[in-house]
């Protein structure tokens, strides 16, 4: 196993982790667009977000073939006027195709997100998950992770649509 920094050759493999992480979030959440027509637009985004946030990408390779991902931003709360200033390491995609987990791969990935921020002399990882995917959520809490915000939704019936204000 090697977990190394993205580059470009790497692109195909990473749009297969895309694929199927959205693909996987959909099964939890409906409302989560198919990985086949947002993967480029969201390959395109995550480099300008990192690019954009002093980021970086971190691949898994195993016998030669990019299996997952990790992308850590680096943010500062600065919007938030109710908290002190500080910043934050955000590991905003983890995927390890299914074929090849439970063999530690997302922990490296996790764990090379976590060391980057360390290097850049900032201590507080935050890490998203879906509300639903209690399985990840459970191995996020292992990894020593706490809830820090919750948001609730609640589906009144009525279609909200902005475009008429």
């Amino acid at each position: 196993m090697l977990i190394r920094d993205y580059e470009p050759g790497d692109r195909a493999a990473l749009r297969e982790c895309v694929v199927q992480l959205q693909d996987a979030e959909r099964e939890i959440e409906p409302r989560t667009a198919d990985g086949d027509s947002i993967a480029d637009t969201y390959i395109a985004y995550l480099k300008n977000i990192c690019s954009a946030n002093k980021g970086k990408i971190f691949v898994a390779e195993l016998d030669g073939r990019v299996v997952g991902y990790s992308a850590v931003q680096l943010w500062s709360n600065s919007d938030e006027v109710h908290e002190e200033l500080y910043e934050y390491g955000y590991v905003s995609d983890l995927v390890v195709l299914d074929a090849f987990r439970r063999r530690g791969l997302g922990r490296a990935l996790l764990e090379a997100a976590e060391a980057y921020t360390k290097r850049q002399h900032i201590d507080l990882v935050r890490i998203g998950v879906l509300a639903g995917n209690e399985t990840v959520r459970r191995m996020y809490r292992s990894y020593g992770f706490r809830e820090h915000k919750v948001v609730l939704e609640k589906n009144t019936g009525a279609a909200f649509d902005c475009t008429s204000r």
